[in-house]
This record gives structure tokens, sequence and C-alpha cells, in this order.
């Protein structure tokens, strides 16, 4: 599913206070920043942001599909009003192999890894 609609569907669903899906969120959220992917240092003026990030990735899970990037360009991220930082993010979870690429970038169909879709499975337990 496309980047953008994954961003746009993660803003809605987080503030519609589901409190599963939230918890679900802040599993991912805490992953990527155990690993570095997402920095824990200035959260209080990111963590929206992160956890946008983090719930785009709980929607293409529920939705058993890849993240697809459909460009790399900044501007066209930043036209769409999402910040150029969500591709610095991506990037790193491809390198920590939490997502999966065909390059060792952020771009075309991203999996979902091991680890994320592990703790995402048991989540739902």
């Amino acid at each position: 599913m496309n980047l953008f609609r994954l961003l746009q569907d993660a803003e809605v669903r987080l503030y519609s206070n589901d409190p599963i899906y939230n918890e679900r969120a802040d599993l991912v959220l805490a992953i990527l920043r155990s690993k570095g992917v997402i920095p824990f240092k200035r959260s209080t003026l990111n963590g929206s942001l992160h956890k946008q990030v983090s719930a785009a990735v709980v929607n293409a899970h529920e939705a058993g599909t890849t993240i697809d990037v459909p460009t790399r360009r900044l501007g066209t991220l930043h036209e769409a009003g999402y910040s150029t930082k969500v591709l610095e993010y991506l990037d790193n979870a491809v390198k920590h192999s939490l997502l999966l690429s065909q390059s060792k970038k952020a771009e075309g169909k991203l999996a979902l890894g091991n680890v994320l879709t592990t703790y995402l499975d048991h989540s739902l337990a």
C-alpha cells in the first residue's frame, strides 16, 4: 500500500482512541527506538511523527501488504505534507532489517521484517 496512504490512515486511526491500535503503534515505536531507527531524543518535538510512522507499519501489517515507497524525492514528501525525516526512518529500518527492501535503501515495496511481524502477530493474541 502506498506510503502516503498508510501515513494518512495512521493519522486518522491514532485519533480514533482505539486503545488496542494505539498499544500496537506504541509497541512498534518501542522496537524502532530500541534499534535506533527512530531517535528517542527530541521525542517531545517529533513524537507525533514517530508514532505516525509506527502506526503506518501497523496498518501495513493489518492489511497484509507492503509499504510502497512511491518516490525518494524529498520535495514530493514535503509537498504531500509529510516530514522529510520519514525516508530517513525507513532507510534506518531497512538497515536494521526491520523492513526488507530489494536494495539497501527504502525504495519500492518494503516488506515487514521478521522482528516486526513476530511482535505484531503476538500482540493480537
